[in-house]
């Protein structure tokens, strides 16, 4: 597939608002013209660039369509099938036709992945496309009566023999099991499960392996670095606060919402437990006010950076990067084996100081978001604020 977005500046496709920005699309003899409900005047647009001239918010608009049309691509060279009748939907938020009752277990993985992209689960989505598309490669047709303990342990033959490692190839046969679970819970397939006896020889066993972190004098020594360009303190101040709110994630403190923000603490709900988690709250500590007033702003959002997947993990990959420059600028070691300073360290070295200073185990899950899993959890009292507040603030210092 092909696609080019131009201004529509035909004399016959003058509207009251200006001429359409649309989409040409084209694929082997096919052709189709989408238009993407834009409008602009022929002196208002850059027929170089292809963008309107001082309009923002309608460059950003174009832009996530080119992104969403790039993804797409990506998607049919991966063996996605794309009609352009279904990239015309896509790109105008047309939901596919569900079946009422799809037989074909691919027919009703595109439905299961395309929920998930619109719940903006993209990193989600994308981990079962990727498995719906080997299995695809497998199969290019496949019915849930298809599916049996033979056809599974065929394709586990397969891709271990193709030099998948039993860890991927557990993944996704993990993934199809997900996938058929939920068709069964829909009513789209009955009997018992084809997955039983399926994941013998490839089970993964825990490896309980050293968390890595930095020390209580690497922590102080982020604190004090100075002379950094814009990006690179922007990415030790993100750090410093993902430590100082108790190693929360990443995720977590990017997409932090005003409203989550009261009487001097902070509200969490850790998006890792997919809404499952509870909510608990952590007092926002001096340090890490300071961080916050530097670059919060008004609104829904506590800070201005873009809030689409793409946005947040351009976000992710170049504070990744400004963390490995400033790791190797300040020799900052990784305990305990070295390596580089990624998202979690903040978490595992507010653990590891905490654990060192003999906090509590139930009394640091309430702190860091981890709920108990054993079964006399709902009988705990919850440690009084005063108390936790103390344990924070000693970790912290």
């Amino acid at each position: 597939m092909r696609y080019k977005i131009r201004l529509d500046n035909r004399t016959t496709q003058k509207r009251k608002n200006g001429f359409p920005v649309v989409v040409f699309l084209s694929q082997n003899s096919e052709r189709k013209k989408v238009n993407l409900k834009l409008f602009s005047e022929s002196e208002d647009w850059d027929f170089e660039k292809q963008l309107p001239k001082n309009d923002r918010n309608k460059v950003l608009a174009i832009q996530k369509k080119k992104l969403l049309l790039d993804h797409m691509l990506l998607d049919i060279d991966a063996g996605e099938l794309y009609s352009l009748e279904r990239v015309k939907n896509t790109l105008l938020g047309i939901a596919a036709p569900i079946s009422a009752d799809p037989a074909s277990f691919l027919e009703f993985a595109a439905i299961f992945i395309q929920e998930k992209k619109d719940a903006n689960s993209i990193s989600t989505a994308l981990g079962y496309e990727n498995a719906v598309n080997r299995m695809r490669t497998f199969r290019s047709k496949l019915l849930f009566s298809d599916i049996d303990y033979n056809l599974l342990n065929k394709f586990k033959a397969w891709r271990l023999a193709d030099g998948n490692s039993k860890s991927t190839v557990h993944t996704y046969l993990r993934k199809y099991r997900t996938i058929w679970n939920e068709a069964f819970r829909r009513g789209h397939v009955s009997g018992a499960s084809p997955f039983e006896g399926v994941f013998q020889g490839i089970t993964v066993k825990a490896n309980r392996t050293k968390k890595r972190n930095i020390s209580k004098a690497s922590i102080q020594k982020l604190e004090a670095v100075q002379g950094l360009t814009m990006y690179h303190q922007r990415a030790v101040d993100l750090f410093l606060l993902l430590f100082y709110c108790g190693g929360q994630d990443l995720k977590d403190v990017y997409y932090l919402e005003n409203s989550q923000i009261n009487k001097g603490r902070i509200y969490f709900v850790r998006g890792k437990l997919s809404g499952n988690g509870y909510e608990f709250d952590l007092k926002i500590v001096p340090k890490a006010q300071k961080i916050i007033d530097t670059y919060k702003v008004s609104g829904k959002f506590l800070f201005p950076w873009r809030k689409d997947f793409a946005g947040y993990k351009g976000f992710r990959d170049n504070l990744r990067r400004s963390m490995d420059f400033i790791q190797q600028e300040q020799n900052i070691e990784v305990l305990p084996l070295g390596g580089p300073i990624r998202i979690k360290v903040a978490r595992h070295s507010f653990a590891t100081i905490a654990k060192n200073l003999f906090v509590e185990t139930d009394l640091l899950r309430e702190l860091m978001g981890h709920e108990r899993d054993d079964v006399d959890t709902i009988y705990k009292d919850k440690y009084p604020q005063e108390m936790r507040d103390a344990a924070h603030l000693k970790i912290i210092n």
